[in-house]
C-alpha cells in the first residue's frame, strides 16, 4: 500500500477503485453523467421527497464522496467520504405547451437531462429537479456523476428513493437493507489482486487473449479526430414484443441468456463484415459479481473483452455454448480492464486505425427488477421511443442492448457519421436483428447459411 493509501485511511480518505483512476482525463468531464427521467403520478408530497433524497444520499456514501487525483497522474489519488448532505431540488410548475402531450413533454425533459453535465468535483453528486403538470403528474430528473455510479445504481436509486418516500408519508420505517459502503469495494479491489486468485486471474488472461486482436469493423472512409462532425448518429433496429419471448423461450431451452444469443449473432454478423472467426470483442460487465454490493450505489462497471475463437464451431449451438463458457470464465476472472491493456499494449493498436472502427457493446443491465415499493404514487422511468445521442466519449462505436416496456428488444446503435454511411449501419443493425430471431428459432442449424 502507497504511503498516499496509508495516511488517507487515517484521515478517512481511501484508494481510488479501478474504475475511478483516470489516467487520461476523460472520466472526470462534466459529461461523464448518469441522467435518469421519471414520470411520477399521484398525490405528490414534495418535502417528503426531499427527505427520501436526503436519506439516499445518507445512506450511499458513493454520493457523498469526492475524489481528489493527483496533479500529475490521474490513476493516483484517493477518494474523501464527506458527512451527509442535503439534495438541492429544484421545483417548476411547467403548463403543458400547446400542441404537446405530457408524455412528449415528458420525453423533452428526458433529453434536455441528457445534454446537461456535473462536476465531478460537485458534492452530493446527485443533482435533482422536479418539474409540475399539476398536482397529481410530474417528472422528476436525477443526474449524477459517473465516477460515483452506474446504470445499474440507477434501479437501486429509484427503488430506495420510492420506499424511502412511503416510509415518510406513511409513518412506516422501510425495510431497506444497510448497503455495504462502496470504499470497501476498492479496498476489497485490491486485496483481490494480491491474493492467489487475483494471480489465477492474471494467469488466465495472459493466455487467453495471447495473440487476440478487438474486433474492429471497416469504416467506409478515413475518419479520425479532425473529421468529426457536430453529433454522432443513433440508430434504434427493434424486436416485436410479441416475437421476443420466442428469443428468451429458446436460449433458455439450452440453458442460455438473451446475452449468449446476443454474441451468438455478433459472431456471425463480425464473420460476414471481416471474414475472421477469431474476435475479440469489448463488453461492458456490472462488476457486481459479489453480490455484496449488488445494494450499493458506486461505479462498478468496467469494459471486459471476451475472446470469441469459433471457427471449429458447426452449428448455431456450438456458437451459443462458446458464448456461455466465454461469459462465465470472463465474469469469474474479471479484472481490472487497465491492467489488461498494460499486459497487452496490442490490443487496442486498431482504435487509432483511420480504416476501422472498434465497437464495444453492452447489454445494459439494471437493478430495475426489484420488486416494486406499494406506494401513493408511481414512479415509472421515462423510456424515449428514440435513444439520444451521448456526448462523452466521441469517435466511438456504441452498441447497447436493452428490453424496454412492453417487452421490445432494442439495439441501440451510436455512430459517427464521418466513419460510416447510414446504408452500411442499416445493414448491419437489420442483419443482426434478423440473426437474433434466426438463433433462436434453429439452433441445430449450421451457423455458416444463416
Amino acid at each position: 500500500m502507497s504511503q498516499s493509501q496509508v495516511l488517507g485511511e487515517t484521515a478517512g480518505r481511501y484508494p481510488l477503485s479501478s474504475r475511478q483512476q483516470d489516467p487520461h482525463h476523460t472520466g472526470r468531464t462534466p459529461e461523464h453523467v448518469v441522467a435518469l427521467t421519471f414520470r411520477i403520478t399521484g398525490v405528490l408530497q414534495v418535502d417528503a421527497l426531499k427527505g427520501a433524497l436526503d436519506e439516499v444520499v445518507e445512506r450511499h456514501e458513493s454520493l457523498r464522496t469526492r475524489v481528489n487525483y493527483d496533479e500529475t497522474d490521474g490513476s493516483l489519488g484517493f477518494q474523501e467520504v464527506l458527512p451527509p448532505l442535503p439534495v438541492p431540488l429544484a421545483v417548476h410548475d411547467i403548463p403543458v405547451a400547446p400542441g404537446r402531450s405530457r408524455d412528449e413533454m415528458a420525453v423533452d425533459l428526458f433529453n434536455k437531462l441528457n445534454d446537461e453535465g456535473l462536476s465531478y468535483s460537485e458534492m452530493p453528486s446527485l443533482r435533482a429537479s422536479l418539474y409540475r403538470f399539476d398536482d397529481h403528474d410530474a417528472v422528476l430528473t436525477l443526474i449524477t456523476h459517473h465516477l460515483y455510479s452506474d446504470g445499474w445504481s440507477g434501479g437501486i436509486l429509484r427503488h430506495e428513493i420510492a420506499a424511502c418516500y412511503r416510509a415518510r408519508v406513511t409513518g412506516t420505517p422501510h425495510d431497506l437493507p444497510a448497503p455495504v459502503p462502496y470504499r470497501e469495494y476498492a479496498i476489497r479491489e485490491q486485496e483481490f489482486l494480491r491474493s492467489d486468485k487475483g494471480a489465477a486471474a492474471l494467469r488466465f488472461w495472459s493466455d487467453k487473449l495471447a495473440g487476440a486482436e478487438l474486433l474492429a469493423m471497416p469504416a467506409d472512409r478515413l475518419h479520425g479526430p479532425d473529421t468529426l462532425l457536430p453529433r454522432p448518429v443513433v440508430e434504434t433496429f427493434s424486436i416485436d414484443p410479441a416475437d421476443f419471448p420466442k428469443v428468451t423461450a429458446g436460449a433458455a431451452r439450452n440453458r442460455c441468456s438473451n446475452w449468449h444469443v446476443v454474441l451468438a449473432a455478433l459472431m456471425v454478423l463480425a464473420n460476414k463484415a471481416t471474414g475472421r472467426s477469431d474476435i475479440t470483442l469489448v463488453t461492458v460487465n456490472s462488476g457486481r459479481s459479489n453480490g455484496e454490493f449488488h445494494n450499493t450505489v458506486g461505479l462498478f462497471a468496467d469494459l471486459v473483452p471476451l475472446r470469441l475463437d469459433f471457427g471449429d464451431c458447426t452449428s448455431v449451438l456450438d456458437l451459443l455454448l462458446l458464448a456461455r463458457r466465454a461469459g462465465a470464465d470472463a465474469a469469474r476472472y474479471q479484472i481490472p480492464f487497465g491492467l489488461i491493456t498494460e499486459m497487452f499494449p496490442d490490443l487496442m493498436k486498431k482504435v487509432e486505425d483511420p480504416r476501422f472502427v472498434v465497437p464495444g457493446f453492452n447489454y445494459v443491465s439494471a437493478s430495475w427488477a426489484q420488486d416494486e415499493v406499494k406506494s401513493a404514487i408511481s414512479f415509472d422511468q421515462v423510456i424515449p421511443s428514440e435513444e439520444p445521442p451521448g456526448y462523452f466519449l466521441r469517435g466511438a462505436f456504441k452498441w447497447n442492448f436493452r428490453v424496454a416496456p412492453p417487452g421490445e428488444f432494442r439495439c441501440i446503435v451510436e455512430y459517427e457519421p464521418d466513419a460510416f454511411d447510414a446504408s452500411t449501419v442499416d445493414r448491419w443493425g437489420s442483419d443482426f436483428t434478423s440473426l437474433i430471431l434466426a438463433i433462436a428459432e434453429k439452433p441445430d442449424q449450421d451457423w455458416k447459411n444463416l
